[in-house]
């Protein structure tokens, strides 16, 4: 069933920007080194189930802990422990181990269980097979109690993933097949496809092979940004109104890629661990823009390895242009938060008369500049940083924009009058969704959601309520 969605207010559509990744697709050789952090997504580790010295292979579990909602970690090679240690990974202290690769095998050890034919599978092996292979984090809710699957594929970003790729061929029949799966071990649950409604080919051949499951529907989205926030997008498909303050969760509501139900489909049928990662590489800086298929634990610095036009100047950020974060120490990891890597220009000097100029190649909220009535060229991309931060001029852009409704420069007025009380609850703070547009539309280059986040902080810091 084919469901078109109503947009949002505020928001912003990204159109031509240079450096979108091709569906094109390349295999990356099978690294020297891997590093596999035991933080799955959350603040707490796995228990390493391995020591230095211990010879592993490719698809062996490394690290579990069922105490917890947190699948395992796995070996991504054949090879030896090097060290255990313990290492800032975003912003998390978490613990990684290292592997040095003894061959070159593309084999992975597949789990024990598995069968073609699924169906005959019960519930319990499923669950166990899906659980044990890390291909989709399903235990943040009991599967009987899941009242919707959500496969986020919004399209929204100024940079994304190709999903003609990643959907192609025998994979959008095994996409079909995961989707199945998932509603067997969850059966009062249904499935919504979010996807940006320009995929018209995709959208077409999934309606038409789901047209017997009254249980999945596609929800064709204009790809405006950040129409894949939880906020935004959950009230769209539920058609009800969310609290700001709830989790995915709370509601019942179990939320997935593409990439992952492959994953689910992969584990169940073949019994293959979540030991690879397609990731696309996005934006200017990047001699040819593609994607690369991965092994998880692979160094940044071997994925970007001569694939940089320069390495001076430029930026890399993680999976969102606006609110990702940058990505400054080559030796991280790739693990399976990661979808795009973009690398940008970092433009930081302020530009000589740039206010006379037509602005034929730069991107406008206001429609102050010459590209935003120019919509088939493309459009200069980098870090906006082009001088000092300016007063605010109470253009109201900030405002306009932000897709939960929230004042951004007037909490900002707040924050660094250090004024943090009940004040900024009452203006709906910890609303925010961390979009970074208000940033990204302000003429004077003043950090909003730097200062929203400051601002949350500190009242956290006075023993004010955060978000669930």
């Amino acid at each position: 069933m084919l469901k078109k969605i109503r947009t949002f207010k505020g928001g912003f559509k990204f159109q031509n920007y240079p450096g979108q990744a091709k569906p094109l697709f390349v295999l990356a050789g099978i690294p020297l080194r891997v590093v596999i952090p035991l933080n799955r997504c959350s603040d707490v580790d796995v228990k390493p189930l391995v020591k230095k010295g211990d010879t592993v292979f490719a698809g062996q579990i490394i690290g579990r802990d069922d105490a917890n909602i947190l699948s395992p970690a796995h070996s991504s090679v054949n090879g030896i422990v090097e060290d255990i240690q313990r290492v800032n990974y975003f912003n998390c202290d978490t613990a990684m181990v290292a592997i040095r690769a003894t061959d070159s095998s593309p084999e992975i050890k597949p789990l024990a269980g598995y069968a073609g034919d699924w169906q005959k599978l019960n519930n319990e092996k499923i669950e166990e097979l899906i659980f044990l292979s890390g291909a989709a984090s399903l235990r943040a809710v009991s599967p009987e109690k899941v009242m919707h699957v959500i496969i986020q594929e919004t399209g929204a970003e100024a940079y994304n993933s190709s999903l003609d790729l990643i959907l192609e061929g025998k994979n959008l029949l095994n996409f079909i097949e995961g989707a199945k799966i998932l509603k067997k071990i969850m059966p009062q649950a249904r499935v919504h496809l979010a996807v940006n409604r320009q995929h018209k080919k995709i959208i077409s051949q999934i309606v038409n092979l789901t047209a017997q499951m009254d249980w999945f529907e596609v929800c064709a989205f204009k790809p405006k940004y950040p129409q894949g926030a939880l906020a935004v997008l959950l009230p769209a498909i539920l058609n009800q109104k969310i609290p700001y303050d709830s989790c995915a969760a709370n509601l019942g509501v179990s939320l997935l890629q593409a990439q992952e139900v492959l994953a689910v489909y992969a584990a169940v049928t073949r019994g293959e661990p979540f030991v690879e990662k397609i990731v696309a590489l996005c934006g200017p800086g990047f001699k040819e823009n593609l994607h690369l298929k991965a092994r998880i634990g692979t160094p940044l610095n071997e994925i970007i390895k001569d694939r940089l036009k320069s390495t001076d100047s430029v930026r890399l950020i993680l999976n969102s242009l606006l609110s990702g974060p940058a990505l400054e120490d080559l030796s991280f990891p790739l693990d399976k938060r990661f979808s795009q890597i973009i690398a940008i220009d970092d433009h930081r000097q302020r530009e000589f008369l740039a206010f006379a100029r037509p602005g034929l190649r730069r991107d406008s909220y206001s429609g102050a500049f010459g590209a935003h009535w120019l919509p088939g060229i493309k459009k200069s991309v980098d870090t906006n940083q082009h001088g000092q931060e300016r007063p605010c001029i109470s253009c109201g852009f900030c405002a306009d924009v932000c897709p939960v409704r929230i004042i951004p420069h007037l909490l900002t007025r707040y924050v660094r009058r250090e004024i943090i009380n009940e004040i900024l609850l009452s203006y709906e703070i910890f609303n925010c969704v961390e979009c970074g547009l208000c940033s990204f539309v302000c003429p004077s280059k003043i950090p909003l959601l730097k200062q929203i986040k400051s601002g949350q902080e500190k009242l956290i810091a006075e023993g004010f309520c955060a978000k669930k």
